[in-house]
């Protein structure tokens, strides 16, 4: 009996300890402001909305000081946004290596979801699977296929909308996302558009509310004690990793190679030739499932929503599309030239990155930011892109309005705004540095073909019953974004 007692005794005296190391913060460094503790909790009190959370918490801080410490992932950690703290982080990957949910949550559902990765990954082991990921992220693939399954996603997007007063987009986008990512880069069919009974559609969907939970995510220690739930959403996502690595290798019967140029190919080689072991095949595979389909969808659902609140620009970049010859109108070498649409995405990447606060980064040694905050060996940073990306000394006083002519009059004068303001870290929503995001190119290339498949199919509005709002944390998207929608005719004067 006594050494039961004893037992429960250190279990709650552990609990306090971590407890007491999650509630407060560290001393150092000691000339920051600290949000407090609940911020993060806030989504699980009551409903809100990331933006008025940033605007009542964290604008003032940040803005004053340029970082501040933040409890976030069962830590706290140094939350910058200040663009010359930035350029330093991204630059000295040394001083800043990554620090994944392996790392600092090891024993986390998240952390068996993302794994050690192309994303995550650090040192020799970045450099081995950017050697055979970087080719096929980069090379150039069949945009055929997103016009192909963009005709489809509109004509079950018009059929919905004859059903109802208005459509639920995020449901639909997101389907064809995946099949956007699965066909392009993994050269799969998953088949997932028009099915939203898909048997990885309906795992993906369980597995997220579990993963994703804001309590679980902020105490991730629990996930070392045997919680039936948390035991569950374990199986759940070992069982998720190896149905799509099966599906990815159910779809290439054939002979793959070392030096194709495509991504599921070149992961299959891999994994055959000793490259990649099954644990990193499967973690690969689903990270550029993961990331490759939810920050486009995000970007997608972000870009609607700020053309179905400004028709004026919507009518507008829809005319220069027109513009095109019918054939060019999906390709995108000859939408890149295109000075309203690009200028449009820009705006929308900047006001609205999909993943507007990061926290994956690790100081490797004590580390002076800036000149006066020092950042002692194992503090965990992290940055918010929304507030980096609304830099007013960069971008002018009206940085927090969304402004395409901001970036130019031409094509060249946006990309290099584009580039200036990377290299500056005044938008990182690509991230930048050594570890800027290596799909760049391709997400960019696949966002203008959907974007003209839209704006030449339909036109869209706002439904007035939406509330506007946008999601309380995580991905930064309009909650639940509702459009109604109209098929543009061929009289249609456009």
């Amino acid at each position: 009996m006594m050494m039961y007692v004893c037992f429960v005794l250190s279990f709650m005296l552990f609990l306090i300890w971590l407890a007491y190391r999650a509630i407060v913060p560290p001393h150092y460094p000691n000339n920051i402001p600290t949000i407090p503790f609940y911020y993060t909790l806030l989504p699980l009190i009551k409903e809100v909305d990331q933006e008025e959370l940033y605007h009542k918490y964290l604008e003032e801080p940040l803005t004053r000081c340029g970082a501040v410490k933040i409890f976030f992932g069962g830590h706290w950690n140094v939350l910058i946004t200040r663009p010359e703290y930035m350029a330093q982080v991204l630059k000295n990957d040394e001083d800043f290596p990554k620090a994944g949910n392996h790392v600092k949550n090891p024993h986390s559902v998240l952390a068996l979801y993302t794994g050690e990765n192309i994303i995550s990954a650090v040192g020799d082991t970045w450099r081995h699977f950017a050697t055979i990921c970087k080719p096929g992220l980069q090379s150039n693939v069949d945009f055929s296929i997103m016009a192909k399954n963009g005709r489809m996603l509109i004509d079950l997007l018009l059929l919905e909308q004859q059903r109802r007063a208005s459509v639920d987009m995020l449901d639909y986008i997101q389907v064809y996302a995946i099949a956007n990512v699965s066909e392009s880069l993994l050269d799969s069919e998953f088949e997932t558009l028009g099915n939203p009974n898909h048997p990885l559609i309906k795992l993906q969907r369980e597995i997220k509310p579990k993963i994703f939970n804001p309590f679980h995510l902020n105490f991730p220690f629990l996930d070392r004690l045997y919680i039936p739930r948390r035991e569950e959403a374990k199986r759940l996502v070992k069982r998720f990793k190896s149905k799509l690595a099966s599906q990815v290798m159910q779809s290439h019967q054939h002979k793959c190679r070392s030096d194709s140029t495509n991504l599921g190919c070149r992961l299959l080689a891999a994994r055959e030739n000793g490259q990649l072991s099954e644990y990193h095949f499967e973690q690969n595979i689903l990270i550029t499932f993961v990331a490759g389909h939810e920050n486009p969808m995000i970007l997608i659902l972000s870009n609607l929503f700020v053309l179905a609140d400004r028709q004026d620009l919507q009518d507008k970049v829809r005319k220069e599309i027109m513009s095109l010859p019918t054939a060019s109108r999906t390709h995108p070498d000859a939408l890149a030239t295109l000075p309203l649409l690009t200028s449009i995405i820009f705006e929308t990447l900047r006001l609205y990155p999909p993943l507007s606060q990061i926290m994956n980064k690790r100081t490797a040694t004590d580390v002076m930011l800036g000149d006066d905050i020092l950042l002692p060996a194992g503090t965990y940073t992290g940055y918010n892109g929304y507030s980096t990306n609304r830099n007013r000394e960069f971008w002018g006083f009206d940085a927090d309005v969304f402004r395409p002519s901001r970036w130019g009059e031409t094509v060249d004068d946006m990309n290099v705004l584009f580039r200036r303001a990377t290299s500056k870290a005044t938008l990182i929503t690509f991230h930048g540095g050594k570890r800027a995001c290596l799909g760049q190119k391709w997400a960019l290339a696949a966002h203008r073909v959907t974007m003209s498949i839209f704006l030449t199919s339909i036109r869209w509005r706002l439904d007035p019953s939406w509330r506007r709002r946008m999601t309380p944390a995580g991905p930064l998207m309009p909650k639940n974004l509702r459009l109604q929608l109209e098929r543009i005719e061929v009289t249609d004067g456009v």
